[in-house]
């Protein structure tokens, strides 16, 4: 009984080999193969999504999020027949928000900041080394009961960021930062669906101190749509 015993965890040990060997740098190959490839996700400029967004209270929303290359965002978000409009060209952060005043105002320095570190087109992984970013494996944990791969990236004048790859697909599940004054911001990833060959998140919730803050449902996705760069002022 022990020598079978012995077998068997020699045979676990041997299988459980491969997962332990993977570098980072295997690691992020694989988690940007799976989303379809450096190539193809590289050849996206704009991405528009639209979804509702359901919010502490029981209320929600319709938001429309407009991405484009590098770092330029804009969101809509139309509640209770009022439209709230936040968006950054790059370097400045502005939104009119029709519950303080009609006139367009800039985001609060702590408020712009986040946008400002979440703006980046490609994410962290992409071109890290370029970026100057460094991405070390913390380790393998357990997320939702599924085997994960947990990255922390390093990144200059920023909060680090733990992002954590789904063991299977290599997809993301899970990112963290801690924001100074803040605490834990937390953006847990779900619904994976293909879009022009790349996959891409249908379902994005938000944590705070570990309370669920919004859900984001995503309706419909689009890429390499024509958007002015007009549309991220807001004067």
């Amino acid at each position: 009984m022990t020598r079978k015993v012995l077998l068997v965890a020699a045979t676990l040990f041997c299988f459980a080999l491969p997962a332990a060997a993977q570098t980072v740098d295997e690691i992020v190959a694989k988690n940007l193969e799976a989303k379809g490839g450096a190539a193809k996700l590289k050849a996206v400029t704009t991405l528009k999504q639209t979804g509702t967004m359901s919010m502490q209270g029981g209320m929600s929303a319709a938001m429309t999020t407009i991405a484009k290359r590098p770092n330029m965002n804009r969101q809509e978000i139309v509640m209770m027949g009022q439209t709230m409009i936040m968006a950054f060209d790059g370097t400045n952060a502005r939104m009119i928000n029709p519950m303080a005043g009609p006139n367009p105002i800039d985001v609060p320095a702590e408020q712009a900041a986040m946008i400002k570190d979440q703006s980046d087109f490609d994410g962290p992984l992409l071109d890290y080394k370029a970026k100057g970013y460094t991405v070390e494996l913390v380790g393998q944990e357990q997320i939702d009961g599924k085997n994960a791969f947990h990255l922390r990236v390093t990144r200059k004048s920023l909060p680090p960021q733990d992002l954590y790859l789904d063991g299977t697909t290599h997809l993301e599940t899970k990112m963290a930062t801690n924001v100074p004054g803040s605490g834990v911001m937390e953006i847990q990833f779900g619904d994976y669906r293909k879009v022009d060959g790349m996959m891409m998140p249908y379902s994005v919730k938000t944590y705070a101190g570990g309370m669920m803050l919004t859900e984001l449902k995503l309706e419909t996705v689009e890429v390499n749509v024509k958007v002015d760069d007009a549309l991220f002022k807001i004067k």
